[in-house]
């Protein structure tokens, strides 16, 4: 562990820091309870979820009825495209799940294992769905297990280009960020060493579409009909087609056999880069961006302690004085989703996230279209001047809908303006505002005489200032 990090002292502000990285905030209730718990404690009851029911959530999923399987939906009875509703269906399973950290491990394996919805092709958007129910099933997982169920899955298998690969032509875009970006980091590898790897996921498959059959005096609308219908009915399968597979002799990384897919990856996980480069990375994602060599050291040696074990690694993270530190506190730019799916879960607001949909591309980050195989930057970038005012017109949206203000329960309960804006200091910016700055709050909110829009007008305030833009 790094030297003496100065601790967060107060048990909320703790609990409340756990909760926001961890998953993606917190009520006054769930801060209370953790605050109890010892940071040991706190970080198994998030790590140890399993099991934990998710029944009220899977009932609030199925009375939203989202639209999971029609590529088009039916626009006449409200019923969104499948892509669409995708989307609200995540953000919905993030803001109420019971289980937070499956829930920001799914997040986090969408940003570091890339695909894109726009390569991979509208017709094909069952393929991210299929990818995304496996990094929640395997959101804790043995890591050298997640890459090679990673390897075969659809999504990634048609976005880095692997169903194309042959042994006359071996395609190598995914072995390259096989190693660059999932496993090692760019300089624990040569260029031979990708051309090798390359041939070893040759031959990768996925089963065939059904046929479709289509009459030739179909219209155009019958036609693609009948094009969705197959789509939606497809269920890929992961095969090797030994016509078009290279079973030579490889040499990679200093090894050498004729290795498929998954030796490539067993050679991997062997070398001591992977510990040094997907801690850290996990590092980055629940901490900070800078850890020192002392803390490098200790993430690496739980990694390799633990055969590689995500869940393992995570727990040391959460339960370390880095991550309980004051430094840790409020160290990092909330991207869009930790701003949205913190302010409906911290306000306890309702809504499945339907409406939300037109204002993500506007803040830089859709779910399922990451801008590259290297996922979003983050930082900074969140701040810029288009995407920050995004966000600002997303408050105006969201909380005066149609002009109107939303009821945001959790403040009309405090009645006057002094206490609604305290509560929502409080549930939003851990109760961390200065003097000045709450009374100019108080005495805006003061001038505002129905309750319903003071309360609404408080949230915006509140989830504008700069203090929480901050994780």
């Amino acid at each position: 562990m790094s030297a003496n990090p100065a601790p967060i002292s107060d048990p909320i502000r703790r609990a409340r820091h756990l909760l926001r990285r961890a998953g993606f905030g917190s009520t006054p209730s769930e801060a209370a309870e953790f605050a109890a718990l010892s940071p040991s404690e706190a970080a198994d009851r998030l790590v140890d979820f399993d099991a934990i029911s998710n029944v009220a959530l899977e009932e609030r999923l199925a009375r939203a009825r989202f639209n999971l399987t029609k590529l088009r939906g039916e626009r006449r009875t409200g019923q969104l495209p499948m892509q669409e509703d995708m989307r609200a269906w995540w953000l919905t399973r993030m803001a109420y799940t019971a289980r937070p950290l499956e829930e920001r491990m799914t997040f986090i394996w969408h940003g570091l294992l890339t695909s894109e919805l726009s390569k991979v092709g509208p017709q094909r958007t069952k393929f991210l769905l299929i990818q995304n129910e496996l990094f929640r099933r395997m959101a804790l997982p043995r890591y050298d297990d997640l890459l090679k169920a990673v390897s075969r899955d659809p999504a990634m298998m048609v976005y880095l280009d692997t169903i194309e690969s042959t042994a006359a032509h071996p395609n190598e875009n995914y072995a390259r960020e096989l190693m660059e970006l999932f496993s090692m980091g760019v300089g624990h590898y040569t260029e031979s060493d990708v051309r090798e790897a390359a041939r070893a996921f040759t031959g990768w498959r996925l089963t065939p579409p059904p046929r479709v059959n289509i009459p030739r005096d179909a219209t155009t609308r019958e036609r693609q009909a009948a094009l969705d219908a197959a789509a939606e009915a497809y269920h890929p399968e992961f095969v090797i087609d030994p016509r078009v597979q290279d079973r030579g002799v490889k040499t990679f990384l200093g090894q050498t056999g004729a290795f498929g897919g998954d030796e490539i990856i067993d050679i991997i996980m062997q070398q001591a880069a992977p510990s040094r480069f997907v801690p850290v990375r996990l590092f980055r994602e629940l901490v900070y961006d800078d850890p020192d060599a002392s803390t490098v050291a200790w993430l690496a040696e739980a990694w390799n302690d633990s055969g590689h074990d995500v869940r393992e690694v995570v727990r040391a993270i959460l339960r370390s004085d880095e991550f309980n530190s004051e430094r840790a506190y409020r160290a990092r730019v909330k991207s869009p989703v930790e701003f949205v799916v913190g302010a409906v879960g911290g306000l306890e607001l309702e809504t499945d996230f339907r409406e939300t949909l037109e204002y993500w591309g506007r803040m830089g980050q859709q779910l399922f279209q990451p801008p590259s195989v290297a996922g979003w930057p983050g930082g900074e970038v969140w701040m810029a001047s288009a995407t920050f005012f995004a966000r600002l017109n997303f408050l105006d949206a969201f909380l005066f809908p149609g002009g109107r203000p939303r009821r945001v329960e959790s403040l009309l309960e405090k009645g006057d303006a002094e206490a609604m804006v305290d509560e929502a200091v409080d549930r939003m910016i851990d109760g961390v505002i200065g003097t000045a700055a709450r009374g100019v709050l108080v005495a805006h909110a003061a001038t505002i005489r129905d309750p319903v829009e003071r309360a609404a007008t408080v949230s915006y305030l509140v989830l504008a200032s700069p203090e929480y833009q901050l994780a």
